[in-house]
């Protein structure tokens, strides 16, 4: 964004001149991967679903949508967005239609979903695989008896700084 503003300044022989003053804003992303919360795959889950609305940046507010828990309460879905996650291998990957459900404790990665896209399940040896066309796309490890991905989520948080230069015409250029 640039506003300009006009002013007149004095030099040093007394004569006024015109003079622009750019005020320039500049928005820096900054990206931070999360390992405060993992993120579980599960074969009884729907949807991709993760109570951090921090994560969200533009979402699609559902309107009166819920989730009905194993213990056959409903949760409200307050949005659905995509989420990055930093795979172990250093490649970002989109998780698409991930549901923001405040009410839960843990980040779902749906296995159904997963493999409804194309994605082959493996699990072998206390690791989980989910392949497409032989490239691994997302891998999970066994920790007491459960998959958790081995990646971190990446988020984002905007700094915005506003600089203001003033130009002043050189009368002997």
């Amino acid at each position: 964004m640039i506003n300009t503003q006009s002013g007149s300044t004095s030099q040093v022989d007394g004569s006024d001149s015109d003079s622009s003053i750019f005020s320039f804003t500049v928005t820096t992303p900054t990206v931070s991967y999360s390992d405060d919360s993992e993120w579980m795959f599960d074969t009884g889950a729907t949807y991709h679903v993760c109570p951090n609305g921090d994560w969200f940046s533009n979402f699609e507010k559902p309107n009166g949508c819920s989730v009905v828990m194993g213990d056959d309460h409903s949760c409200y879905i307050e949005g659905i967005c995509i989420v990055l996650v930093k795979m172990f291998d250093g490649m970002a990957r989109k998780l698409k239609d991930v549901r923001y459900v405040p009410q839960l404790k843990m980040n779902l990665l749906s296995i159904g979903a997963l493999e409804a896209l194309g994605l082959e399940v493996s699990i072998r040896d206390g690791v989980l695989k989910l392949i497409k066309a032989s490239m691994f796309i997302l891998k999970g490890v066994r920790h007491n008896n459960l998959y958790y991905l081995k990646g971190s989520t990446v988020t984002w948080q905007v700094t915005t700084s506003t600089i203001q230069i003033m130009i002043v015409p050189d009368s002997s250029i």
